[in-house]
Formats: C-alpha cells, structure tokens, sequence
C-alpha cells in the first residue's frame, strides 16, 4: 500500500468511525455558540449536533470560522515531520477560502521539508459530499494508487458528485444574503421550500422551489433517480440539520428507487447547518450533477 496519510476538513460529514478505522487526519475548525467559540477536531456527537440546532432555534447567532493558513501548516509540519506524504482533501474552493489557505500551507511545508509530497484536492463538494470523496480516496489508496494518482483520480471525479438540498426555513438563507428580506417573508408566508444544488464551480445555487416539505422531499429522490449513474459508485449520504425522520424517510425512497445503494444518514455538522438552519436535508450521491 502506498504510503501517505489523508488529511480532510472536520466539515466532513462521514461516519466517525470510518474516519477512525482509515487513519484519517482531520484538520480542526471552529464554530460558535452565541459568544461562546468551540472546535471541532472530529465529527461533532449527535448531542452536540442537537445542542447546536437548538440554540439555532432559540435565535442565538450561530457561526463558523475559516480555517486559518497557521492552522494548515501546524497540522502539515507535525505530519511531514513524521515522514508522511499528504492528500488533502478541501471543503469547496466555491464556498470557502480554506483551499487558497491549504495550498499555501502546503507549499511552505515542502520548502521546508525536503522530499514531502502534499498534494491539495478542491473537492468542489461539501458535507456528504466530501464524505464520498474521502471514501473513494481511502479506496484508491487500499488499491495501491500512489499520492499523484490518487488525487488526479479525485480531481477527475469530483464533479460526478451530487448534492440535493432543501431549505426548511427561510430566515437562514436571508441572514446570510442569499434571498432578500421580501422573499423570505413572502416565502414563509406560501410554505416555500427552496431546493439547491453544489455546480460544478463548487459553488451553492439555488435550482427549485417547491411548496410544502412533503414535496421538497420527494424532490429530491426524484432528482437522486435522475441523475443516478449506475456505473458509479453506490454510496449515498443523507445529511440533516436534526430532521432524522425525514432523513430516514429519504432513505427508505431511495432505496425503493435502487435497492444497492449504500446509504448513510448523518447530522449535517455546522459549517453548512449555520447558513440552512434546522429541517435542512440533503441527498449527496455519485451521478450527473448537470442534470438540473
């Protein structure tokens, strides 16, 4: 097996476990409370995650942090020292500064440690959506594929992941400046749920609204059937912002749609929950993401 380590985001949304079982290095983020600052070096518990969307509910102001080039080069210089080759793979350059910032981590790192390789994937993805990712990297790297072509590989595919969201209350998207203040109100007032996608810039656009939750839903397993890509990988992640029984509903469509699919359900942890808020779902999956 080729010998580097996998260093992802802690925005990750993957079982924690697999995380764990793999080696997977992850590189801390913060996120706050009201004024209260916390960090996240692993997949946050299904308690904190609960906690964070209560205080979301409550109307305390919830937000997260960039990680920072400091943070990057402290975490590569304690793997490099320690001989690893790195394969880093980035929350989207689209929705984050954090890939401009690990990049140029990464190049002070190997001026200073003669001989390190680290490679820097934009995974043009977020939540799940990195989660597929890293577990087709650590299936690359258990193939024998070396560091280069491991993250060539992942380059290549990174735009064959889809992400499917719903957004169940609008005043979230309108505090961060994606609707205005009108559209939200008016929205709220006609049950509006708006759907939207990650494109292939790794940016978050909006491409639906449908009225009501029972028809956001159910749009997006129309949009998982779609854009299905049977030659493809199988895994599918269901993130939610504390909505496990619609999340599990999701689940049991999907797999009436396509009975191999491996699905998993996890908590959408903050750095996407804070712009969505509670009631958020998503369905993340290999396929056509041009398809809508």
């Amino acid at each position: 097996m080729s010998d580097y380590i996998i260093c992802i985001d802690a925005s990750v949304d993957i079982e924690q476990k697999f995380i764990e079982d793999h080696g997977v290095v992850i590189i801390p983020m913060e996120y706050m409370i009201g004024t209260e600052e916390r960090l996240m070096e692993k997949r946050l518990t299904d308690e904190q995650l609960l906690e964070f969307y209560d205080a979301m509910r409550k109307g305390e102001i919830t937000h997260t942090s960039q990680i920072t080039p400091f943070t990057y080069h402290q975490v590569f210089k304690r793997e490099a020292g320690l001989g690893h080759d790195i394969l880093y793979i980035s929350l989207s350059g689209g929705l984050s500064s954090t890939y401009a910032s690990a990049l140029s981590a990464a190049e002070d790192t190997m001026d200073e440690f003669n001989g390190i390789s680290i490679e820097v994937v934009d995974s043009l993805a977020a939540t799940g959506g990195m989660g597929l990712i890293l577990m087709e990297a650590v299936r690359n790297k258990e193939k024998g594929m070396s560091l280069s072509e491991n993250a060539a590989v992942l380059r290549e595919n990174a735009r064959k992941v889809c992400h499917w969201f719903l957004v169940d209350d609008l005043k979230y998207l309108r505090r961060g400046g994606r609707i205005s203040a009108a559209t939200a109100v008016a929205g709220t007032v006609l049950n509006i749920k708006p759907i939207l996608k990650i494109a292939d810039d790794g940016t978050l656009i909006s491409i639906a609204k449908k009225r009501g939750l029972a028809k956001a839903s159910s749009f997006l397993t129309e949009c998982y059937a779609a854009a299905l890509d049977p030659s493809l990988p199988g895994d599918v992640i269901i993130a939610h912002a504390d909505c496990e029984h619609e999340a599990e509903a999701i689940r049991s469509r999907i797999l009436s749609i396509n009975p191999d699919a491996q699905v998993q359900i996890c908590g959408l942890c903050p750095v996407i929950g804070a712009h969505t808020g509670p009631g958020m779902a998503a369905v993340i999956h290999w396929g056509n993401r041009d398809y809508l």
